[in-house]
């Protein structure tokens, strides 16, 4: 059953075959029970939480306190009470003009361990393991150190997740830098062997991989994929009412003040507000009473041009442009919302045009939506965007469970369509060869079967630009007339055939990929085959 509403709008008519490639239908998930009810989406996990994702050393949960303490005494302690074997790279801090006397100040209080050296991140310091040991170096350092680790994907391969998709949703949701065809210096690469990816990347990008993978697999209403479960803390803390009365006081001063009021970490982003023209001691007057602690940041910072997110268990003020490039990602089930992937497409339209958020093409500092499934949706961006897009997909739910249920008549299978497969063109000769055996065979027009509906027609089509050595690709496209049905099989076959690069970027056989497309459009791409 499809059901429709104000606002989505769902396509006419549901077309097996984009021009260009075809569209291939999510796997049937054989193994799970059908749903005879009312679909409920589970509520938890809200977060993937990091400490799952490091070594047992670097999860275990620690009490400690800096005070303006010089950077060397917190690697020391890292030695000799944590049993921590620590790498500095003293000569690539010294390139980045930081000292071992670097002032820390830093407090855990029965907290995991790695949240201390993430928040060393402040200071311009970077860490990784490698060979069972803690390294520490600059950033800019840090980016050299990658590595590759195997995921194994086949079980959700097995649940209907297609390879391209999922490999995009990979690598457009982890915030990584990705190694393109046209090269450039990222080293960020996804080669996919069988069930098993292999991905080149650094330490953090792995991490955030994991997490993504984990969440996709165990889907709630909203899950984040790399975020502490203490943050749950602090947006609560966010809805509490508090008094304020600052007089020309210091911003560092205010915070520390907000900090004891909320009873949650509050701290200044002193990297990101030493590139503003707001300091620390910067005065600050604001006199509110009985307000959410969200609504007295947003009175205190926005004037400064500044903002807040949350990291590491700590709520930071940074500057607005830092605040909008820290991007989370979180998975959303809409099983109950998306039942294929034309109302997926829809339901990413209607998040596009209805929320306050910018995205990406339109604006490249913007957020992604990636749909591995037809019901997941992976949404990278800022928290408050990732809030409106919840938001709206309860507010859609609650439409839902108010209208009347309108049943949308399935596509004939039998239909005969005409799709346009565009492949390299010594493939598209195999396949124009040995297709007629291969899928329904008893379907193609033959001398021996005249009134059989199926046929192919392969045209030369314009070659791919060269590539980075200078090779072109010659193109073909395959119109081939034939079944719903036989279309759906078609479509199968050519995608494990493919690589997992589109061969034409503007016409790629993943539906949730085409930016800016609307469900209409699937009507004007599908050419139903005349009767005479």
């Amino acid at each position: 059953m499809k059901i429709t509403s104000t606002l989505v709008v769902l396509a006419l008519v549901q077309a097996p075959i984009l021009f260009g490639q075809p569209i291939v239908a999510p796997i049937p998930r054989d193994k799970e029970p059908a749903v005879t009810g009312p679909i409920e989406i589970p509520n938890e996990p809200k977060t993937v939480d990091p400490a799952t994702l490091v070594t047992p050393q670097l999860a275990a949960k620690v009490t400690v306190k800096f005070d303006s303490d010089p950077l060397k005494k917190v690697i020391t302690w890292l030695q000799q009470d944590q049993k921590i074997n620590v790498i500095v790279d003293y000569k690539a801090l010294s390139n980045a003009k930081l000292l071992d006397t670097e002032p820390v100040t830093e407090e855990l209080n029965d907290a995991p361990l790695y949240l201390l050296l993430s928040r060393l991140e402040q200071l311009g310091l970077a860490w990784y393991q490698h060979d069972n040991s803690l390294i520490i170096t600059s950033r800019e350092e840090y980016q050299k150190h990658d590595a590759t680790v195997p995921y194994n994907l086949g079980d959700l391969f097995d649940q209907g997740f297609l390879p391209n998709d999922l490999l995009t949703a990979i690598k457009r949701c982890s915030g990584g830098r990705w190694k393109t065809m046209q090269g450039g210096d990222e080293s960020g690469t996804a080669v996919l062997l069988g069930d098993v990816v292999f991905i080149r990347q650094t330490d953090d990008i792995h991490r955030e991989i994991a997490g993504l993978l984990t969440a996709i697999r165990k889907p709630a209403r909203r899950t984040f994929t790399l975020d502490t479960p203490r943050h749950e803390d602090l947006r609560a803390a966010l809805e509490q009412k508090i008094d304020v009365d600052f007089h020309e006081t210091p911003l560092v001063v205010a915070a520390q003040e907000l900090s004891r009021l909320s009873q949650i970490s509050i701290r200044l982003d002193r990297v990101a507000l030493a590139k503003s023209a707001v300091r620390e001691r910067t005065p600050v007057t604001l006199k509110l009473a009985d307000q959410k602690l969200h609504a007295v940041l947003r009175s205190l910072l926005s004037n400064m041009g500044l903002s807040w997110y949350l990291r590491d268990d700590v709520l930071w003020i940074t500057n607005s442009d830092a605040a909008g490039d820290f991007q989370k990602t979180a998975v959303y089930d809409v099983r109950d919302l998306s039942a294929d992937h034309d109302e997926a497409i829809a339901l990413k339209d209607a998040i596009l045009s209805q929320t306050r958020a910018k995205w990406r093409p339109n604006d490249e500092r913007g957020g992604i939506i990636e749909i591995p499934r037809h019901d997941i949706l992976v949404v990278r961006h800022t928290e408050t965007a990732l809030d409106e897009v919840l938001q709206l997909l309860e507010n859609y739910r609650t439409a839902l469970k108010a209208s009347k249920l309108r049943v949308t008549p399935s596509p004939d299978p039998n239909q005969v369509v005409t799709g346009y497969y565009r492949l390299p063109y010594d493939m598209a000769l195999d396949v124009e060869r040995e297709l007629p055996d291969l899928i329904m065979a008893e379907t193609w027009k033959t001398a021996d079967r005249p009134d059989a509906v199926g046929t192919i027609l392969r045209i030369t089509a314009e070659s791919l630009p060269p590539d980075a050595k200078g090779n072109r690709v010659e193109q073909a496209v395959l119109v081939i007339n034939q079944t719903r049905a036989a279309h759906q099989q078609i479509g199968k076959l050519i995608q494990t055939l493919i690589s997992s690069k589109a061969v034409d970027s503007e016409a790629s056989a993943d539906t949730s990929r085409k930016t800016g497309h609307t469900s209409g459009s699937f009507g004007r791409r599908l050419i139903p085959k005349s009767a005479d």
